[in-house]
């Protein structure tokens, strides 16, 4: 009789565990304000989570919670207490304040360990953005994202997205200081390397500079450091004491970081090449500028979303840098009211695997999804674009300006036909005056351009909230933050060449 209890007790703990690991497969993906993202694991025949599991797919949110919380009590800890945050989760996506602290009262935080501590902080963060406090959403989020799982460490980032984007501050958010802004622009000093593995690049950047002072009359002097002998500092100090108005550079975050841990020292403004992302308190002379992906990301997503496309798949590397882009889209697409219907990661380096990810992803929407998001570079979305035309031939594919390498090639970009994506004013501009192949690295020329064109502008574009300028990398305007924004216009490929969208 012993062994029958004790077998049935085992029985149970590992149902538990199992369940642990899979809930948020069957469980969350159809849960407003929750990313889709999913446990690679089966779930437990337990007929009591099945029947939960059922009345969320159906959208009854209210009776699936109810279901999860009365399934809890037949796991033993850490399990019951997961499926209790699994109900609590639900009626917080819902914005039902009671109900979910009834919930959360069942599991206490200071009887939780591991990731169900985090779990109940991202609970209590959601229930207070559904009810209108971003302020609150921010401090209640967990902050060691190592000690969480990849599927909740993505919620809670979009959390902190979606709270950011409606005006949320933390308690130890960025702090900006009172603009430092030029009376005339008349000499510019660029900080750039002229050798090491960013000399080429600069190269490009020096000549749309260049040319963008050229094209403006000349009247303007401009020159240039370099911040691979002298270093950053040494060469900020310099161009300052030889009499530049504003500073372009430095293009590294190295030197970048050099320059902003003396803020003391910094007498004149500077326009980056480069965005940090890691400090609390942004100088009064600092302007951030570059070709952010994630710009790029949001225009896609915003211009689904006007477009009537509120279902999306994302296909995106698994690499830092895919994170960084999908989790972009995201932000902004269910910031709009969209749904991300599957979020599937593929190999960074082309992988026969590409099939079966594209199979996941398509398989996973159930015909519901009316657009693909795809992060990619040049040659992952030569690979990817056919695969995506073979199972889902009619889904729309959208993708960021990383799917065209700068440099034409009909023979190999005719798979990408059809693609909708974002493209600089200056590629499009390059490409139908036949010039494009002339620049390495055409984007970084442009960047130049507008480098220069935004150095010049600073006194009226920093005093003047409202100013946009029509640029060469997009439509710039400056955000609060003094970050500067690119709205960028749509290309699309046809017979392996880019071309206007609509023309």
């Amino acid at each position: 009789m012993q062994t029958m209890r004790h077998n049935g007790l085992m029985k149970k703990s590992i149902y538990g565990v199992m369940l642990s690991l899979s809930l948020l497969m069957h469980g969350c993906s159809n849960v407003p304000g929750l990313t889709g993202v999913t446990d690679n694991s089966a779930m437990p025949g337990d007929a009591s989570i099945q029947q939960a599991n059922a009345l969320l797919k159906q959208g009854k949110k209210r009776e699936a919670a109810a279901s999860y919380f009365n399934a809890a009590s037949s796991y033993p800890s850490p399990q019951r207490e997961r499926v209790i945050l699994q109900a609590a989760e639900i009626t917080a996506s819902i914005g039902d304040a009671d109900l979910t602290n009834s919930y959360l009262a069942r599991a206490p935080l200071n009887t939780l360990n591991g990731e169900n501590q985090g779990r109940h902080a991202y609970v209590s963060a959601l229930l207070a953005l559904q009810q209108k406090n971003p302020d609150l959403a921010l401090r209640l989020l967990p902050t060691d994202m190592n000690a969480l799982s990849p599927a909740l460490r993505e919620k809670v980032q979009n959390i902190r997205s979606r709270a950011q984007s409606s005006g949320g501050k933390p308690a130890n958010a960025v702090k900006v200081q009172a603009a430092m802004i030029p009376t005339a622009v008349n000499r510019v000093a660029v900080l750039l390397p002229q050798s090491g593995a960013l000399g080429g690049v600069s190269q490009d950047i020096i000549q749309g500079i260049q040319a963008a002072r050229s094209g403006m009359g000349g009247s303007t002097s401009v020159n240039l450091y370099d911040v691979s002998t002298g270093g950053a500092v040494a060469q900020y100090q310099k161009a300052v004491a030889e009499g530049a108005d504003v500073i372009v550079g430095p293009l590294d975050k190295e030197s970048l970081s050099q320059l902003l841990a003396q803020p003391q020292m910094l007498s004149k403004p500077i326009l980056s090449l480069n965005y940090l992302t890691n400090t609390r308190n942004i100088p009064g002379a600092l302007y951030q500028f570059g070709l952010l992906p994630e710009d790029e990301a949001r225009e896609v997503a915003n211009f689904a979303i006007a477009r009537g496309q509120r279902t999306a798949v994302i296909l995106a590397p698994n690499s830092a840098w895919g994170e960084r882009v999908a989790g972009a889209f995201r932000a902004a697409y269910q910031g709009k009211g969209g749904q991300i219907i599957a979020n599937q990661q593929y190999a960074d380096a082309p992988s026969s695997s590409y099939l079966q990810d594209v199979q996941n992803a398509v398989g996973a929407s159930q015909g519901r999804a009316s657009m693909v998001f795809l992060a990619a570079s040049p040659s992952q979305a030569r690979l990817l674009r056919p695969l995506l035309a073979a199972q889902a031939a009619s889904l729309p594919v959208y993708a960021t300006s990383h799917i065209f390498s700068g440099r034409t090639d009909p023979s190999k970009d005719a798979d990408l036909d059809g693609v909708i994506y974002t493209e600089i004013p200056w590629v499009m501009e390059s490409l139908q005056a036949g010039t494009l192949n002339n620049s390495t690295y055409p984007r970084m020329f442009a960047l130049g351009m507008d480098a220069f064109l935004i150095a010049k502008n600073l006194p009226g574009i920093a005093s003047n909230p409202s100013a946009r300028v029509n640029g060469k990398t997009g439509d710039i305007s400056l955000a609060g933050n003094r970050q500067i924004q690119r709205h960028l216009p749509f290309a699309t490929f046809a017979n392996g060449l880019p071309r206007p969208l609509g023309q």
